[in-house]
C-alpha cells in the first residue's frame, strides 16, 4: 500500500500559504464513491463500498490532520465514531490510537443541534466539538461534548466563522468526510483545497450521490480540478485533486 501521508498528498508549504494567505485550515475533502458515482444505495447502507486498504488509508489521512468534520446528516445516518482507528497498520502511530488526547478533534457540524447525547462521537475515544446556531436549544450536550455555537448562514451555519473558530483552536488541517450537503456547502463557498476520492470498481444505479448542490448551475461554472495524484488503493482507485482557482 506504500506510504501514504497527507504530508504527500498535501505538502506543507501549501498547506501553510493556505493558512497565512486565507487566515483559515486546509481543508482535505475525501469520499468514497462506486463508478457511477454514489456513496450510498438506495437504502441508505453504504458499508462497504470501498476495500478494507482504502479504509486503513483514511484512518492515515485523518490521523495528519487536526480535526476531522461531519455534518449531521452523515452523524444521524452513519453514527460514525471518527476516532482514528486501525491499530493493525504498521504506517499508523499507534500512540494517537491509544491516546484520546493525541486523537484529532470531531467536529460535527449540526446546525440545530440534532446530535443526541449517546451518539458515538460523544465518547471518551478523542474530544469533541458539537457547532451550532446561535439559536438553538444544545442542552442535553451539557457534560457530553463540547458546544461552539456561530451565527447561521442561508445555507446551514456560516462556514467562515467556523473555520476562523477552529483555527483559533490550533485546528491547522481539516479532514471533511461529508456528508455530501456539507460538502457542497464547502465547495459553494471555495473552502475545499483538496479531495481525495476512493473509487470502487462497483455500480449501484441508483442511490446517494457523492456531492449535492455545490452552486454550480452550469457547465460555465463547472469547478475544474487538476490532478495531483493517482494510485491503486487495494482493489480500489484513489484520486487526489486540487481545485483550480479562478
Amino acid at each position: 500500500m506504500g506510504t501514504l501521508s497527507v504530508d504527500e498528498l498535501v505538502g506543507r508549504d501549501e498547506w501553510e500559504s493556505v493558512i497565512e494567505t486565507r487566515r483559515r485550515p486546509f481543508v482535505v475533502y475525501k469520499f468514497a464513491a462506486t463508478l457511477d458515482g454514489r456513496i450510498a444505495a438506495e437504502d441508505g447502507t453504504s458499508q462497504w463500498i470501498t476495500s478494507a486498504e482504502s479504509r486503513a488509508e483514511v484512518h492515515l489521512l485523518r490521523a495528519g490532520c487536526d480535526a476531522t468534520v461531519v455534518g449531521s446528516g452523515t452523524q444521524r445516518a452513519d453514527n460514525p465514531n471518527l476516532a482514528v482507528r486501525g491499530s493493525d497498520d504498521p504506517r499508523l502511530d499507534l500512540s494517537i490510537v491509544d491516546n484520546p488526547e493525541r486523537q484529532p478533534l470531531r467536529v460535527v457540524i449540526d446546525s440545530n443541534a440534532r446530535t443526541p447525547r449517546d451518539a458515538n462521537v460523544c465518547n471518551d475515544a478523542a474530544p469533541t466539538l458539537i457547532v451550532v446556531a446561535e439559536d438553538a436549544d444544545a442542552s442535553h450536550l451539557d457534560g457530553v461534548a463540547e458546544v461552539l455555537r456561530v451565527r447561521r448562514a442561508d445555507r446551514g451555519l456560516d462556514l467562515h466563522d467556523v473555520l476562523a473558530e477552529l483555527l483559533a483552536r490550533g485546528v491547522r488541517g481539516v479532514f471533511l468526510e461529508g456528508g455530501p450537503t456539507l460538502a457542497g456547502s464547502f465547495i459553494a463557498r471555495g473552502l475545499v483545497d483538496r479531495v481525495v476520492n476512493y473509487v470502487a470498481p462497483a455500480l449501484l444505479g441508483s442511490g446517494k450521490s457523492g456531492l449535492q448542490d455545490a452552486g454550480i448551475r452550469s457547465m460555465s461554472d463547472i469547478l475544474r480540478l487538476e490532478l495531483v495524484d493517482v494510485a491503486r488503493s487495494g482493489s480500489d482507485v484513489r484520486l487526489v485533486a486540487r481545485p483550480v482557482r479562478r
